[in-house]
């Protein structure tokens, strides 16, 4: 399969809260091209969003009907078209990662586990049943260690 080339694939990264996690966007848009490309997607667009627990809670009561933030949405803006072109956008809580990290540096692997799981929602994944649960995150686990960034999920849920 050929790579994706940024003219094929584009990964926009908003980083709509105060903060000086420099790696945080090179690690996330690097994450997500590798994930996308080896799902099989060479065509498309992504936007991640990193937002704080405030505007999290706001979204996710808007778009779930649940109250509080969580981790990340995920919202598939199209079509899937012949399983190569992907369309959506992934919201993620920079301070759900900075809670549950001991530095900067494991925020922005959390930040990337959270990426791939948005990712993975939009290829058809899922997490509501116990099989498919356990299916989703050994998937991530193995996507992040082949970025070298290693097991990051440890069973905890929002």
């Amino acid at each position: 399969m050929p790579k994706p080339t940024t003219a094929q694939l584009s990964v926009e990264i908003e980083w709509g809260i105060r903060t000086s996690w420099p790696a945080g966007v090179s690690t996330l848009r690097r994450t997500a091209l590798a994930t996308l490309e080896v799902e099989g997607f060479t065509e498309g667009n992504l936007s991640i969003a990193v937002v704080g627990k405030q505007r999290m809670a706001r979204l996710h009561h808007e778009f779930s009907g649940i109250p509080g933030a969580t981790d990340v949405l995920t919202f598939d803006l199209g079509t899937i078209v012949a399983d190569q072109f992907i369309d959506g956008e992934i919201i993620v809580c920079s301070d759900i990662a900075r809670q549950r990290s001991r530095s900067i540096k494991a925020a922005v692997r959390e930040l990337a586990l959270y990426t791939v799981h948005g990712i993975l929602h939009l290829v058809g994944y899922d997490d509501h049943d116990p099989a498919e649960f356990e299916r989703m995150h050994a998937r991530e686990d193995e996507l992040l260690n082949r970025l070298g960034l290693g097991r990051v999920f440890n069973g905890d849920v929002l």
